[in-house]
């Protein structure tokens, strides 16, 4: 309810593809932190596991309560060495899942990043499917590439759309040497790349970016946008101007809501430690600021105001926010 809410349109395509009662591992790219785990959480036909980095667990009680939300720690180098022996238990303990036609969730690029591209793939999950079949070398194993696209991240009332690829079969022998191991990396980048706006060149990304955005094109149509960035752009785009009806959205939400918002900009949004964590902040901030501020304000008004009269005061508050969101170009 509350994604729904942020988000302006939430798209999903290709549910029909992810295998059913089959041993999966969904592979997506990504681009905005946590947010791209709760939207495939909110929006899928499994109920996978999650690989998440390790840093998050602290104290017995937040390791409890993510193992009830089926989330396991990755180790990563910069956790030290020491910790990355602790991954043979992990990725035994994912072999048994996927043994038991479980599906897990993992980034392949093994970090996050707002850039418009695909990043070189590290070769995690390719030793969960050795794992896997170490338990049982027959298991039908599937690969699931998940393609997340976003139309303006960072900014309140964005739209994503995610795109479910077809599956990818996965035999013992594709991941039993260094050669095989790269050509099934390949071929799962090959697949993101088609399914989110991916962006080659690294030197002129900048400008790529700029002719695309001055063009206006639809950022949750990737198949659309990755065959303009194939046919290339000629002379210095025109200069467009900002969109006055964003600005005049963005004033509105703002004096709607004008204590959550000053508490967010001066308050929790210098402490995000990173751009890609900015939606991430906003929407838990603002879930939990609502969540909670709608039952503070009942109860203070109530002493004041008869209880029809504030509940459908606090009705219409959330209904223009809901609207205001919806409307934003």
């Amino acid at each position: 309810m509350g994604l729904h809410t942020y988000y302006k349109q939430i798209g999903i395509e290709g549910l029909q593809n992810i295998p059913k009662a089959k041993p999966i591992l969904f592979l997506s790219n990504h681009q905005n932190a946590l947010l791209d785990i709760l939207i495939i959480a909110t929006h899928c036909s499994r109920k996978p596991w999650y690989l998440t980095r390790s840093d998050v667990f602290k104290g017995k009680m937040l390791k409890d309560f993510f193992r009830f939300l089926q989330m396991l720690p990755i180790y990563r180098i910069r956790d030290g060495k020491a910790a990355l022996a602790k991954n043979a238990a992990i990725f035994d303990f994912c072999g048994q899942l996927l043994s038991k036609n479980e599906a897990i969730l993992l980034f392949p690029e093994a970090n996050h990043n707002l850039k418009r591209r695909v990043r070189p793939l590290s070769k995690g999950f390719t030793r969960l499917l050795q794992s896997a079949f170490l338990v049982n070398e027959k298991l039908e194993m599937y690969l699931q590439p998940v393609g997340q696209n976003y139309k303006r991240p960072t900014q309140i009332g964005d739209s994503c759309k995610i795109i479910y690829g077809e599956p990818i079969a996965v035999s013992p022998e594709e991941v039993k040497d260094k050669t095989n191991i790269e050509t099934l990396k390949t071929k799962v980048s090959f697949a993101l790349k088609n399914l989110t706006v991916h962006v080659p060149e690294e030197d002129g990304y900048e400008l790529i970016l700029y002719h695309l955005d001055t063009e206006k094109v639809d950022y949750l149509s990737p198949a659309m946008v990755n065959k303009r960035i194939r046919q290339g752009f000629l002379g210095t785009p025109k200069q467009t101007r900002s969109n006055k009806k964003i600005k005049v959205t963005k004033i509105l939400l703002a004096v709607l809501n004008l204590p959550v918002y000053l508490v967010w900009k001066f308050v929790v949004k210098p402490k995000v430690p990173e751009p890609e964590f900015i939606d991430t902040f906003r929407f838990m901030f603002a879930l939990l600021a609502f969540s909670f501020g709608y039952p503070i304000l009942f109860c203070a008004l109530i002493w004041f105001y008869p209880p029809l009269t504030i509940l459908i005061a606090l009705i219409s508050h959330y209904f223009l926010n809901f609207v205001l969101i919806k409307v934003m170009p």
